[in-house]
């Protein structure tokens, strides 16, 4: 199986790169969404330590189905449960997750892996893709990053049972794996379990200066010196069994604490929102940029995110952002500047 980046996917939104080009809004494709701000686990560097010690706030249901069918009506196909909190611990998920596939919206998920087994069937069913955060190869490590007892194992055997279930090439299956001085020793060990799983991927990204990193955990002094022998093994011994995940700028961007990439405005509101439990609907995670909440109208969402977008401040952005890449490759297009200097019509 391939898999393609957000300069490949986005050939399949081109009207959304039209409407950037000639000014104009646009609702957006994807949206992810916090059910809850509960979780089982407690990651040592969890990105959004400080709402887990607030009180359990789950958003409503009803009220979340009756905006994702006005989205859907607006142009929106997918999304992806995300935390705060961990999704398949919400009351209502099962009850969700079937109402959204009867909807026509294609569903994913971030998942620590613990209650994969309670939902089997209905991810083999409803579900694109299951992203699993492990951060470790030993129920040792696994205890430590993630701070729970002994579970490691019944992940594991979560894990190979969803992969054994599927009847074909869906829902893709992939190991995340935060790496941090903590747990660097664990890597190796970890990608060679998901290459026995039978995964079909083994993502290794930074553990980014947010959340409890700093305060329940020290920061992450990693090298991508340090790191790159260790990948370049990896990808020796198991690179042909699965997809290795590795983006070198991501480190650079750690190490340097601010984006590496350049561009002008960010337009990752024109593809994506964050739904958060208490009904806030924002364009930007980590600095909180509100555009609404699920209540309100959408027309009115859509031209929040058409004017905010022009606003963000990009300077207080995250080196961690997974749409610096996006909005880079955006920016090339837009810019006509760039588009002279690199000959674009000759091809």
């Amino acid at each position: 199986m391939k898999y393609l980046n957000f300069q490949k996917k986005i050939i399949y939104h081109y009207s959304i790169i039209y409407k950037i080009v000639k000014n104009e809004k646009h609702f957006p494709v994807h949206a992810t969404i916090s059910l809850g701000n509960f979780c089982n686990h407690r990651c040592i560097w969890c990105s959004v330590y400080e709402y887990h010690k607030l009180k359990v706030t789950y958003i409503n249901h009803l009220h979340l189905l009756d905006f994702l069918k006005k989205a859907k009506k607006k142009g929106l196909k997918a999304i992806t449960y995300v935390g705060n909190g961990e999704p398949t611990t919400y009351p209502y998920f099962k009850e969700l997750i079937n109402e959204v596939y009867n909807l026509g919206i294609e569903q994913a998920m971030f998942t620590n892996g613990y209650f994969l087994d309670k939902y089997q069937d209905e991810i083999l069913k409803y579900f694109t893709w299951v992203r699993i955060s492990l951060d470790a190869g030993s129920e040792y490590v696994h205890e430590i990053t993630h701070g729970v007892k002994q579970q490691f194992n019944k992940i594991i055997n979560n894990i190979k049972t969803l992969v054994v279930g599927r009847q074909n090439i869906l829902p893709t299956i992939g190991i995340q794996y935060a790496v941090h001085q903590i747990n660097i020793q664990d890597l190796y060990n970890s990608a060679k379990i998901a290459s026995d799983l039978g995964v079909d991927y083994f993502s290794i990204k930074p553990v980014f200066t947010r959340g409890a990193v700093g305060k329940k955990v020290e920061k992450n002094n990693l090298k991508f010196e340090e790191l790159k022998p260790i990948v370049n093994r990896i990808k020796e011994d198991v690179g042909n069994n699965l997809m290795i995940f590795f983006r070198p700028h991501q480190f650079s961007s750690h190490s340097q604490e601010k984006t590496i990439f350049n561009y002008s405005r960010c337009v990752a509101g024109f593809f994506n929102l964050n739904i958060y439990e208490d009904g806030m609907i924002t364009i930007c995670g980590p600095n909180k940029v509100c555009v609404g909440d699920i209540y309100m109208d959408l027309e009115i969402i859509e031209n929040n995110i058409f004017y905010k977008s022009k606003n963000l401040k990009l300077d207080l952005c995250p080196a961690g952002c997974r749409y610096h890449e996006l909005n880079f490759l955006i920016d090339c297009i837009v810019n006509d500047k760039f588009v002279r200097e690199n000959h674009v019509n000759f091809i």
